[in-house]
């Protein structure tokens, strides 16, 4: 059986509400049997259809979502405005194990940006003449790697510590860059990677993600199983989610 390559299409079209008229973008694919829609982190809004679905059926199929989106694309532009508000520069703060530590810029005799932290702030030092945008991305850069050494030295241990304590040993290890997730179990090869990200909230919400982590290798659904096994080592782990869903927003790093 010889099977066909995916087609897909694109194009501009504009969604006419009673509020205003929002623009979306259109994605049609031989390969899709029902129809999505997607709304990004900047409320950027795209609907993805089967190829040949007729114009009036996206139309009644926006019509029936109207107010989800509305309220959808308003949380994203909101989430998106109290993000664009944090920079890296002197005076902004930024999570570091649950606690907002400010930036403290200073200009100094180096080469490149030197971090230090003390007494709970960033004292960074930067080359003499580096300003602005630039200055903003190399200081963004240079957090970054610290914040990824820390992960990779805390989030480590967590991992050590709590796999003696529920009996497993993970094959592979990673402490990595993810998008959306904390963290990813690979039951077959029973390989871990945890988001660096997450050395941004308290420690014993890292150690919520490690111990739901490792419970993966053990049961790799989330079935009522699966949550007793966490509940067996984090009695009050529902805490340490709602932590996650309150504070999303203080968990992204702007750009710079």
């Amino acid at each position: 059986m010889i099977r066909r390559p995916k087609r897909m299409e694109q194009s501009e079209a504009v969604f006419e509400t009673k509020e205003r008229s929002i623009p979306y973008l259109l994605k049609r694919s031989t390969g899709r049997r029902t129809l999505t829609i997607c709304i990004d982190e900047k409320g950027d809004l795209s609907i993805s259809v089967p190829m040949r679905t007729p114009d009036k059926e996206i139309r009644a199929f926006l019509d029936e979502k109207e107010k989800w989106i509305i309220e959808k694309i308003a949380e994203s532009k909101k989430r998106q405005a109290k993000i664009d508000q944090k920079q890296f520069k002197d005076g902004h703060a930024f999570l570091f194990l649950g606690k907002k530590c400010p930036i403290k810029t200073l200009p100094g005799n180096v080469k490149r940006i030197k971090v230090e932290f003390i007494n709970e702030s960033w004292y960074i030092t930067t080359p003499i003449g580096l300003k602005g945008a630039q200055a903003a991305g190399d200081i963004r850069k240079a957090l970054i790697k610290w914040y990824r050494k820390q992960a990779v030295e805390i989030i480590g241990g967590r991992l050590f510590h709590f796999a003696r304590v529920i009996g497993v040993e993970p094959k592979r290890i990673a402490v990595r860059t993810q998008k959306r997730l904390w963290g990813i179990c690979d039951f077959k090869t029973q390989t871990i990677h945890i988001n660096w990200q997450i050395i941004l909230a308290p420690l014993d919400v890292i150690d919520y993600v490690v111990v739901h982590e490792l419970c993966h290798l053990i049961v790799p659904d989330h079935s009522k199983r699966f949550w007793r096994h966490v509940a067996k080592i984090l009695p009050d782990y529902k805490h340490q989610v709602k932590w996650l869903k309150d504070h999303a927003v203080d968990m992204v790093l702007p750009q710079a």
